[in-house]
């Protein structure tokens, strides 16, 4: 793709914008037989029933299907991403990295046995039980137990 402009931080931006308006022109072609959600670290195509219906009124959709706001300046840009990273920053790091789509917590829900607003004392009292089933030390199979590792540290992300 050509340079969008001379600026690089507004050519960024104008890339970002490109894609995200054509994600919600997308979102809105697949509806209603599936469902888009685009969130800022995750894109997930789900059927109508297992997805939420759209919301009435998203601010990130109307901005991206807004041409006018594909010619913003430097420093509504400069604002633009202080707000994000702030916003960003005021999230847990590690919930928003390792928070799984939603079908996959589902899975780990159902192989772990836990119900879908399982607390963390539950969590934890799963975890011993598959930590002492599986570790190596009592004759268990250390990729299983790193597995199950990487596998606790998703769902305590994932909390309620």
């Amino acid at each position: 793709m050509e340079q969008l402009d001379n600026d690089p931080q507004k050519d960024l931006f104008k890339r970002n914008f490109l894609v995200m308006n054509g994600l919600y022109q997308l979102q809105a072609q697949l509806a209603p037989e599936q469902q888009l959600q685009i969130a800022s670290l995750h894109i997930e195509l789900v059927s109508k029933q297992t997805g939420n219906a759209l919301e009435s009124h998203d601010p990130l959709r109307d901005y991206y299907l807004d041409w006018q706001n594909f010619d913003t300046t430097s420093d509504e840009i400069d604002a633009l991403l202080t707000d994000f990273w702030q916003r960003f920053s005021s999230f847990s790091s590690k919930k928003a990295i390792h928070s799984l789509p939603q079908q996959q917590l589902l899975q780990l829900l159902k192989a772990w046995q836990l119900p879908t607003d399982f607390s963390e004392k539950q969590l934890q009292k799963r975890w011993r039980q598959l930590a002492l089933k599986h570790h190596p030390d009592r004759q268990g199979c250390a990729i299983e137990f790193k597995k199950i590792q990487l596998e606790y540290e998703q769902l305590k992300a994932s909390c309620s």
